[in-house]
């Protein structure tokens, strides 16, 4: 079982439970369907579907709507079907693969998106996250409600707890646990690290871990320290009894597990995953009656906190973790007070019958939605090191410093245009700026003018990490300040000789560079080269119809400008 499994099975029993037929089709490649095929019944291996089978099947099953559980990845129909398509949004992929040194494909992200008449998320700061998303797609909802709230939930039949029993054997007494993959963005190393030195000083409580990291090639950061992590751990509970490490098991072993224990542990260290996460794993911990060592910024932590269903705190502070363990090693009746209010909050908040609810209501009364043509391009920031960032002064160029020479690095791939901010004295200035090597250009500036610019050919574009010299150099009388920065940060180089400059208070100072601005991709032949690169992408990807609409607009326009160039 996955996540993203259980998911599924929230969903699939949710409109069963409010009497709906319900076809469940699982991928057939992935490496649980693989492992447990033969434990696959006949009948829903016929409903196993692959990238190719997909349509087909969708034809098979005339469904009167179709929801793809899980996340958005998993859509591969050819086309937008004749029934409602509902896309749950479980989780933040991309931020998740990004972490894991594997980036989601956004533009698939935001082409399913443009097709799904219904989107579902299991938290509501997702949604904000979401709606982000929903404006590359070239969506803007008409209400709230287009992105419908449908949290983890599991079934009504809430598990016995046995927690009690373990209080009374005082050796035994506090169970942790801990279950569940070790992904890239789950650090929960203070936490798990200050229980075992506490177990390990009392001689006194356990902990039990399960799960592993996973398999994956191309190691992140992040992925390496999960590891590093994971094998200390693994070698605390080769010297100790107390502390055992036990990999994957059933699910319903698992369940058996939790039943038995008294506390579990989930508090893991900020990351914007973290936060927007609204995790399976903490719900089935409620469900079965653990009270949670939890985290204090994410959504499930106010849940936790309104119920007293555990404790949510700083995963950074260690004297917050270290007053949570006084309170489980001393006050075990407090425990299994929270371990009650677990469930009951799992019992009003929680259960799949009551938070199917928006989904049931779009399906008994849908609103289609017509398929959108995403945007072209993903919205991004303007990357910080492209801007002059510091403490800005004036370098003054006269007729007694009539030239300054500035070296730094091209901050990155395709950077064509050089900008420098001004501002003129008296009449019009006439400057020359040099990149040496690739362009020389003569400005003819006023006062009205507020930067100088110089374009650096197509053909010869420096590459990023390369260093390069920029001169300027004051041809005609007066005065003009150049913006400067006496805090060179990347990508400036400081000159040996500082620069006379002057201050917000126009007294006399020093600075260490030019505050120059770079533009990447600009110029025209690179909005070409851009377009034509696009184009062969969408070759690759099977993108046809996006290519033929794309070139029906441009062609028409492309050969216009070429007759008025004619004429």
């Amino acid at each position: 079982t996955s996540g993203g499994g259980l998911r599924c099975w929230q969903i699939y029993n949710g409109l069963k439970s409010q009497g709906f037929e319900v076809i469940a089709s699982m991928p057939a490649f992935t490496y649980l369907t693989e492992k447990f095929f033969d434990k696959i019944p006949q009948e829903q291996k016929e409903w196993l579907w692959n990238w190719s089978t997909q349509q087909d099947l969708l034809k098979k099953a005339a469904p009167d709507a179709v929801v793809f559980a899980s996340n958005w990845d998993h859509y591969g129909l050819n086309k937008k079907p004749d029934c409602p398509l509902i896309v749950d949004l479980h989780g933040s992929r991309f931020i998740e693969t990004s972490m894991w040194n594997q980036a989601a494909d956004t533009d698939k992200k935001v082409q399913v998106i443009a097709k799904a008449d219904c989107l579902l998320t299991a938290g509501r700061k997702q949604r904000n996250y979401f709606y982000g998303w929903l404006m590359q797609a070239g969506r803007v909802p008409e209400d709230e409600h287009f992105i419908k709230y449908i949290p983890i939930s599991l079934s009504p039949e809430i598990p016995k707890h046995y927690g009690a029993q373990s209080v009374e054997q005082a050796d035994d007494y506090p169970l942790f646990v801990s279950g569940g993959g070790w992904f890239p963005w789950q650090d929960q190393s203070s936490a798990i690290f200050s229980i075992c030195e506490r177990i390990e000083k009392l001689d006194k409580g356990r902990i039990e871990i399960f799960g592993t990291p996973h398999e994956t090639q191309n190691l992140s950061d992040e992925e390496r320290k999960i590891r590093e992590i994971y094998s200390r751990v693994a070698k605390l509970a080769d010297n100790s009894e107390r502390i055992k490490v036990n990999g994957y098991i059933g699910r319903d072993e698992l369940l058996g597990v939790y039943s038995r224990a008294n506390v579990a542990v989930e508090v893991m260290k900020y990351n914007l995953e973290r936060e927007l996460a609204f995790t399976t794993r903490t719900i089935e911990y409620l469900w079965c009656g653990m009270p949670v060592i939890y985290n204090n910024f994410s959504e499930i932590s106010e849940h936790i906190k309104e119920f007293d269903a555990g404790w949510a705190i700083n995963p950074e502070s260690k004297q917050e973790i270290t007053h949570v363990l006084d309170e489980i090693f001393n006050d075990p009746k407090a425990v299994l007070q929270k371990s009650i209010n677990a469930q009951n909050l799992v019992k009003e908040r929680f259960t799949w019958d009551k938070t199917i609810s928006p989904l049931v209501d779009f399906i008994n009364n849908p609103k289609r939605q017509k398929e959108l043509s995403p945007l072209k391009s993903p919205i991004v920031t303007r990357a910080s090191y492209l801007n002059p960032n510091g403490k800005f002064v004036d370098v003054i160029l006269n007729a007694e410093n009539p030239k300054i020479e500035q070296d730094f690095l091209i901050p990155a791939e395709q950077v064509d245009k050089i900008e420098i901010p001004i501002s003129v004295s008296g009449s019009n200035a006439v400057v020359v700026l040099n990149v040496k090597g690739y362009a020389k250009k003569t400005c003819n500036i006023s006062q009205s003018d507020s930067r100088l610019e110089i374009e650096l050919p197509f053909y010869k574009l420096p590459r990023g990490g390369q260093r390069v010299r920029l001169e300027v150099e004051l041809l005609s009388k007066g005065e003009i300040s150049l913006r400067g920065l006496q805090v060179a940060k990347f990508p400036f180089i400081k000159n040996v000789k500082k620069l006379e400059a002057k201050d917000i208070m126009g007294n006399k100072t020093l600075a260490d560079t030019i505050a120059v601005s770079f533009v990447a991709g600009s110029n025209k032949y690179q909005k070409y080269i851009t377009m034509f690169n696009r184009g062969v992408a969408m070759i690759r990807t099977g993108q046809y119809k996006r290519l033929v609409n794309a070139l029906r607009w441009r062609i028409p326009v492309l050969i216009q400008r070429v007759r008025s160039y004619v004429s």
